[in-house]
């Protein structure tokens, strides 16, 4: 009886593990999509099941590589609209955010595991280029 009960127990870890995200929250997918010019708008798009998230909150840093190696900064904080776009504008493009000792190599957003409109979404991030 107790070995059985280990073994049943044993079988829903296992599977608790390999879809942990699915478990506790809804996936969630993030896009971040190129950016150019001056100003330079950053947007980041927030989906779940092909469907756009709105009212996420999402952190958009830099992506560079400085001495001790990749690193970032955090450059701003936007929340996703109906179409589950956030967005930031870098009135002084590319330029601006530069800063002394590190190569900008793009930007990087992420959005953290949080409940939005009453679903607890689970954690994602993406890259994106700035050229």
């Amino acid at each position: 009886m107790i070995r059985n009960l280990l073994l049943v127990l044993l079988a829903v870890a296992a599977s608790t593990t390999a879809t942990a995200c699915g478990v506790f929250c809804t996936d969630s997918a993030l896009e971040a999509r190129p950016a150019s010019g001056t100003p330079l708008a950053l947007e980041a798009v927030l989906s779940s099941d092909g469907s756009p998230v709105s009212g996420g909150r999402v952190a958009f840093y830099t992506r560079a590589t400085g001495p001790g190696g990749e690193e970032g900064r955090l450059i701003a904080q936007a929340s996703t609209d109906s179409s589950g776009v956030a967005r930031h504008v870098v009135q002084g493009g590319k330029q601006a955010l530069h800063y002394e000792g590190a190569t900008l190599d793009g930007y990087k957003v992420t959005f953290q595991n949080h409940e939005v409109n009453g679903v607890r979404y689970c954690s994602s991030s993406a890259e994106g280029s700035i050229a």
